[in-house]
């Protein structure tokens, strides 16, 4: 009989459970990390706190925390459902270590870490994948997609000393704004949480939003967009983009990077997205 041990090694609120030999074909090359650390040519300065706290002895409802960026969460710590949208141009932002309120105020969601029991097992065509063990109400947090925090030019280089055939786990999240678009590059391979193994599909259950907290270094937290079931695997869509999107076979099946979409769904596009620039 196989023994079980955690992949997390206590670093999270609940264990992830493998067997030993699972957990030593992925400890060869891989470290687990439950939050996002500054890689090569990342500056430590971006992670250290900067954003200002609130002065609140109970949760926080009327705060400054609030006021400021207004409300993220209801009462029973689900995001609101219009954060959801692909339209929100809204900062998330919670409560951080410069504000008082204790680590049980309805702004503190992301920063407490994974609040459900999850589960990694062995796929037929897709390698890992990561399911759930019990029941997840939409709109409530599952876990980040955490690894090292990369500059363009790191990023740029490891991907393209890949293989057609190697797995590339490196996710750049784009937010527009005034002044541009702020890109943030995480690359989980080597150095990353239980997010690394979380597959993709065309009709996901969960949808990715960049939480901040302390400084300006989005969490790339993934929420359920709808119910889920126990046992049910867990998958978001690696363009970021909601269901029932045009067919991408076309547009990009040149691209000698591209991978065929193992997701099964009706929806399924064809192809795994990639971001193209990090290839010039």
């Amino acid at each position: 009989m196989q023994e079980s041990q955690d992949l997390c090694e206590g670093t999270e609120r609940f264990p992830v459970f493998l067997h030993d030999r699972q957990r030593a074909k992925i400890l060869k090359t891989f470290k687990y990390v439950p939050c996002n650390i500054p890689g090569p040519g990342t500056s430590y300065e971006d992670f250290q706190t900067l954003l200002a706290g609130c002065e609140c002895m109970d949760t926080c409802t009327d705060c400054a925390c609030v006021s400021r960026f207004g409300p993220n969460y209801d009462q029973s710590g689900g995001i609101l459902p219009p954060l959801l949208s692909p339209d929100s141009n809204k900062l998330v932002v919670e409560c951080n270590t410069n504000c008082s309120c204790p680590r049980t105020c309805c702004n503190r969601v992301v920063q407490n870490g994974i609040p459900v029991q999850l589960k990694l097992f062995e796929t037929e065509s897709k390698g890992f994948g990561l399911c759930t063990q019990e029941s997840i109400p939409a709109f409530n947090f599952v876990c980040e997609y955490a690894g090292e925090v990369l500059t363009e030019h790191e990023a740029s280089q490891r991907v393209q000393h890949k293989t057609r055939q190697e797995m590339n786990y490196l996710l750049v999240l784009q937010e527009f704004c005034s002044t541009g678009v702020i890109r943030t590059l995480v690359d989980p391979e080597i150095i990353g949480n239980i997010g690394r193994f979380i597959n993709h599909s065309c009709d996901p259950n969960l949808i990715m939003v960049p939480v901040r907290v302390s400084n300006n270094v989005p969490k790339l937290a993934l929420f359920a967009c709808r119910d889920i079931g126990p046992g049910e695997e867990l998958c978001y869509d690696y363009s970021g983009r909601n269901c029932g999107q045009t067919d991408v076979r076309e547009e990009s099946s040149k691209h000698r990077w591209k991978k065929v979409c193992k997701c099964g769904s009706a929806k399924c596009r064809g192809l795994l997205p990639i971001d193209e620039s990090l290839f010039k």
